[in-house]
């Protein structure tokens, strides 16, 4: 992903500008998923992890995560949808900007997965926080929080963040101090 310097025009989606943005998680924000997240030390699996569970992970000096299954389109396929779905197709037909911000680390899958359910995400607005070209490294809060910082950069000055994870809203919200001319809205996606 490069980074693009501040721009003055608002970013244009499918014909519309804006300098709003609606910003989604997938897991327990979207949908319901049987997915789950390994963690793995000395080459063996020792904790299977929920999204919930892996966004406040703390990882330990020499494990790594394991996302074969959270990496499924099977699993993901057979999700169901939450309320904040419908949110999300009702502002899509208005013509909103819509990103996606999730902890899975396939963006083709992701986008694949949208497009069979209609709706058309722009590329460059699908961040997969454990892609491997994904240029941030550190917690989950810090990789959401440098997209969502990334995302003011394109010109987007009225953020709102759908996320079930309090840790990852309230990260987010703290760029507000730091660029005191954005507006960063978070909704807190309880099930």
């Amino acid at each position: 992903m490069n980074l693009k310097p501040k721009i003055e025009e608002p970013f244009t989606v499918a014909g519309t500008i804006s300098n709003k943005i609606l910003i989604f998680d997938i897991d327990d924000t979207l949908i319901y998923s049987n997915a789950t997240i390994y963690v793995v030390k000395d080459g063996k699996r020792i904790k299977e992890l929920t999204p919930a569970e892996y966004n406040d992970y703390v990882w330990q000096e020499g494990e790594s995560f394991d996302y074969s299954n959270f990496d499924s389109s099977k699993l993901l396929n057979s999700a169901n949808f939450t309320k904040y779905w419908d949110t999300l197709k009702r502002e899509y037909a208005k013509g909103t900007h819509i990103a996606i911000l999730t902890a899975r680390g396939k963006p083709a899958m992701i986008k694949k997965f949208f497009l069979n359910n209609g709706i058309d995400i722009k590329d460059d607005l699908i961040f997969c926080c454990a892609y491997s070209k994904f240029p941030w490294k550190g917690p989950i809060q810090y990789k959401k929080a440098k997209v969502i910082e990334y995302l003011t950069v394109l010109g987007y000055n009225t953020l709102v963040f759908f996320d079930d994870n309090l840790h990852n809203l309230e990260t987010a919200k703290q760029l507000e101090d730091l660029y005191p001319s954005i507006k960063i809205i978070t909704v807190h996606a309880k099930l």
